[in-house]
C-alpha cells in the first residue's frame, strides 16, 4: 500500500470504484467517470481485528496515522477499530490507464476535463473498515490509551458520524483510506510545447477527429500524497511544514494498523 492515504472524512462503502476518474476526490458525487470495463485486480488483502491509531483537527477531520516517537503528539488523537479491514486495488495503475485512455467513452471526458484545465484523479486503491469505531484517545505513560471523557465539546466530528460515546460511522463499512494517481489533460495545438508543471507525466497524444483541429494529451502522472490531499481539503498540519515528523512517511500516510 505504498500511495495510500489518510481521507479526512470517512466515505460510505459504495461512492468510490477501482478505475474511476474523479473531479474531487473528497466529494465522490462530483463529476466523474468510469468505465464499463473493469480493470484487472490483486487479491484483497484482508487483516481481521484492526486498531489504529490517528490524528484529527479540531473539526474532526483525519490527519494521518501515527508511527514512530509519541512523545511529541498533541491531545488530537483517536484510537480506530474494526472487525476487519479490506484493501483492494489495480494490478498495474499505469497499464490499466493505457487501457482507459483508449477507450472512446474515457477519451470524450478527457477531452472535456482538458477543456476545462481540470485536474483528475484515478482510483487505484481502496482501503474499507468493517464495523469500525473511533474512540478519542490520550497519550499515557508514553502509551496511547482510550479518553475517559470521549464527550469534548471543543473537538467537532465529521457530520455523518455519532456523536455517541464510541463515535461509531453510522454504516457498517466505511471507506478510510485511498490510492489516487494525478491525470492531466490538455487540448491544443500538436505544436504546442508542454509546460514545466507538465514534468513527472507520462504523456500519449490523441489526434482530433474530423470536426476538431487540436490535440488531446493525456498525462499520467504520480500519486497523490496525503499533504497534497489535505490540500485540496483546505487542512494544514504541522506534517506539511517539517520533514521532522511523527507521521507516516509520505508515500504512505494512510491508515496502518498494529
Amino acid at each position: 500500500m505504498p500511495g495510500l492515504v489518510l481521507l479526512p472524512t470517512p466515505l460510505a462503502p459504495n461512492t468510490l470504484a477501482l478505475g474511476q476518474l474523479l473531479v474531487d476526490p473528497l466529494d465522490p458525487s462530483s463529476t466523474s467517470f468510469t468505465s464499463t470495463s473493469t480493470p484487472a485486480l490483486r487479491k484483497p488483502e484482508i487483516q481481521a481485528q484492526y486498531r489504529d491509531v490517528v490524528t484529527h483537527d479540531h473539526e474532526g477531520h483525519f490527519i494521518s496515522s501515527i508511527s514512530g516517537d509519541l512523545s511529541t503528539l498533541d491531545s488530537h488523537l483517536l484510537m480506530v477499530q474494526a472487525d476487519e479491514a479490506e484493501y483492494s486495488s489495480v494490478t498495474s495503475p499505469s497499464a490499466s490507464f493505457d487501457a482507459l485512455r483508449q477507450d472512446p467513452s474515457a477519451r470524450r471526458f478527457l477531452r472535456k476535463m482538458g477543456q476545462q484545465n481540470q485536474p483528475l484523479y484515478y482510483v487505484v486503491g481502496i482501503q474499507k473498515l468493517r464495523n469500525p469505531t473511533f474512540k478519542r484517545a490520550v497519550l499515557q505513560d508514553g502509551t496511547v490509551a482510550e479518553a475517559k471523557n470521549a464527550s469534548d465539546p471543543k473537538i467537532r466530528l465529521p457530520s455523518h458520524m455519532r456523536r455517541d460515546s464510541g463515535m461509531d460511522v453510522e454504516q457498517s463499512e466505511a471507506v478510510v483510506g485511498v490510492e489516487l494517481m494525478k491525470v492531466m489533460c490538455h487540448v491544443g495545438s500538436p505544436n504546442e510545447p508542454h509546460a514545466l508543471s507538465d514534468i513527472g507525466y507520462s504523456w500519449s497524444y490523441h489526434s482530433a477527429k474530423a470536426d476538431h483541429d487540436d490535440q488531446l494529451s493525456i498525462g499520467f502522472g504520480s500519486p497523490l500524497s496525503g499533504a497534497e490531499l489535505r490540500a485540496l481539503a483546505g487542512i494544514s498540519s504541522d506534517a506539511d511544514l517539517t520533514d521532522d515528523s511523527h507521521f507516516d512517511e509520505p508515500e504512505s500516510d494512510g491508515f496502518g494498523g498494529f
